[in-house]
């Protein structure tokens, strides 16, 4: 009587055991295919999926989703790395309920020439909307700008002062102007009406945020915006 009754309780502690720890590396397991089933690809990529108690994995909803992962590529995004949390995740219906992390190295699709590279990106928020602050060098926006005016048959320079200015000079003149927000599009909009205002980055195909804000402060641009976690993830 007493062995059997030993037995039982081996063999429940074993079942709690296998709950406790096992559901987690499960779950990260079949995480991990849901994430690829998205279109997802990175190199490196580590997926852990926690839940407390861990036994409420069964009802499908998790509390949290880690992902790391380097060389990111899924919907319009592309990253030499990201580090998110996902929270309150339903595990069979892929809904998210906030996230939260830091992208870097993100490349950015603009209207001509190639990619911009966005320095660091942190979001937090409402997943279908999390807020998103990207930072990237005054050089690379000053460059993108050229290679924009170029592709409108002006060569020229630009460089950028605090807190969203832009000089430009062509053929010899230097016309003065600013950074600016519209749409989700970020603009270089000149005071001269010799040259026309101009996108330099453009929400859409290659491009996941929608910008509403652009700041210069020393030798960075921090412009701030959303993206749609939600979407991309589906």
């Amino acid at each position: 009587m007493r062995s059997c009754l030993i037995q039982l309780l081996l063999e429940a502690a074993l079942l709690f055991a296998l709950l406790w720890f096992g559901l987690p590396l499960g779950t990260s397991f079949l995480a991990t295919s849901a994430l690829n089933a998205s279109g997802f690809t990175g190199t490196h990529t580590s997926v852990e999926v926690s839940s407390n108690p861990p036994p409420l994995l069964l009802t499908g909803k998790a509390d949290t989703i880690r992902i790391r992962s380097d060389s990111v590529y899924v919907g319009d995004l592309k990253a030499s790395s990201i580090d998110v949390t996902l929270h309150d995740v339903e595990l069979l219906s892929r809904k998210i309920g906030s996230v939260d992390g830091t992208l870097e190295g993100v490349r950015i699709a603009v209207p001509s020439g190639d990619p911009v590279t966005v320095d660091k990106v942190e979001i937090s928020g409402v997943a279908s909307a999390a807020d998103a602050t990207l930072t990237v060098s005054t050089e690379a926006v000053a460059s993108l700008a050229v290679t924009m005016l170029a592709a409108n048959s002006i060569k020229a320079t630009v460089s950028l002062q605090e807190p969203n200015a832009v000089t430009i000079v062509a053929s010899g003149k230097k016309v003065s102007g600013t950074l600016a927000v519209s749409n989700g599009t970020l603009l270089m909009v000149p005071t001269s009406k010799s040259i026309l205002p101009i996108a330099l980055v453009v929400p859409g195909t290659g491009n996941p945020f929608k910008l509403s804000s652009v700041a210069v402060k020393g030798q960075q641009v921090t412009l701030g915006g959303t993206i749609d976690v939600q979407t991309l993830l589906r």
